[in-house]
């Protein structure tokens, strides 16, 4: 597969010269191009979209009051315009106004709410909450009731505090109190979009604020006129909580206390060729008279290259156990060559976790070659 970062080629620049072009005929598009692809090449993807923000900046003119309606203009229009910009060429465009409208909130923040419905201005709102967390609050506070999903969507994805490949928001991470009106807003939003954010700015807030996160969650699991819109944010929202074994995370899921026992977990395939599977088999029990909702995940205990371990959780799954009922479950777990985790050759451990339980890990080979 041809890397992402290759999306960020010299066709692309081209499109963006032509599509600003339109909108500013002064524009010297083939020293823009020239520039573009003499240097392009040897960047790193966020490398790439700077680059061509920057050198997009050096052609236009300098003041945003200006240079942000030219960028306008040069936006998608209806679907005959066949030069408006849409989708990832509008990255380096957004970028641009966060490096350079930073001194103009309103016109800046007007520009990336427009952006937005044609490609997320996720990653450049972040330096405005930087520059201006207040005035950026207030602004998002009006935006959060705007008729497209997508600025909506904003709200919550742009104020995230641990945004994937975005700039960390130290002050929301230290406070999840400043964005969580945000999310109690849009929590039942009518945009499944919209609540995939909400439930992920969530999860954020959980790696830092579990307790906090967990009694906000339980106050909306026991809404008296909670819809499975709501249902669907909080399962979504308490996946690194339930991963961590949190108690009363497992409220959230119907996961009441019972009497429950594992008579067996064993490995079935005590070799391993990385690329296959892990076969598993656990035996569970319910000794309590009433039915159980059982959670399930798998921890692996990965070799890493001091002869230590390292813990990785994996989702297995949820099961509803009857009362006195005895269930045999065979599970695989694909040990897949990935580009963010390297293995070792040797002994590594797994053992079943149920409602955040973890019983003793046990052996297995993983073999490399």
């Amino acid at each position: 597969m041809e890397p992402f970062k290759n999306l960020f080629n010299p066709a692309l620049a081209k499109r963006v010269g032509l599509a600003i072009l339109r909108s500013y005929p002064s524009f010297d598009n083939k020293s823009f191009l020239k520039q573009i692809g003499s240097e392009l090449s040897s960047r790193e993807l966020k490398e790439r979209v700077t680059f061509i923000a920057i050198t997009l900046h050096a052609h236009l003119p300098n003041d945003p009051k200006i240079f942000i309606p030219i960028l306008l203009g040069s936006l998608k229009k209806n679907e005959d315009d066949a030069v408006g910009l849409f989708g990832f060429a509008l990255w380096p465009l957004t970028h641009l106004i966060s490096l350079y409208g930073l001194e103009d909130f309103q016109i800046s923040l007007n520009a990336l709410k427009e952006m937005t419905k044609l490609f997320t201005a996720e990653f450049a709102v972040r330096a405005f909450f930087i520059k201006n967390q207040n005035e950026t609050l207030k602004i998002f506070k009006v935006w959060i009731d705007d008729e497209d999903e997508h600025v909506r969507r904003l709200v919550s994805e742009g104020s995230r505090p641990m945004l994937p490949w975005g700039q960390k928001l130290q002050a929301f991470a230290d406070r999840p109190e400043l964005t969580w009106p945000f999310l109690e807003k849009l929590k039942n939003d009518p945009s499944e979009y919209v609540r995939m954010s909400v439930a992920n700015h969530i999860n954020d807030h959980s790696k830092n604020h579990p307790d906090y996160v967990i009694e906000k969650l339980l106050k909306w699991h026991h809404f008296k006129n909670k819809t499975p819109e709501i249902s669907w944010v909080i399962k979504h929202a308490s996946r690194s909580l339930i991963k961590k074994g949190f108690a009363k995370a497992f409220l959230l899921h119907g996961v009441e206390a019972s009497k429950l026992s594992i008579i067996k977990q064993k490995i079935i395939t005590p070799k391993v060729k990385l690329g296959g599977i892990l076969k598993v088999e656990v035996i569970l029990e319910n000794l309590s008279k009433k039915p159980a909702t059982i959670i399930l995940d798998h921890e692996l205990h990965l070799l890493k290259a001091n002869g230590k371990h390292s813990l990785k959780v994996f989702k297995g799954k949820k099961i509803l156990l009857e009362a006195f009922g005895l269930i045999k479950l065979e599970m695989n777990i694909p040990l897949k060559l990935v580009t963010t985790r390297v293995y070792y050759n040797g002994i590594q451990l797994w053992n079943i976790k149920m409602n955040g339980v973890s019983e003793l890990p046990q052996k297995f080979n993983l073999l490399l070659e």
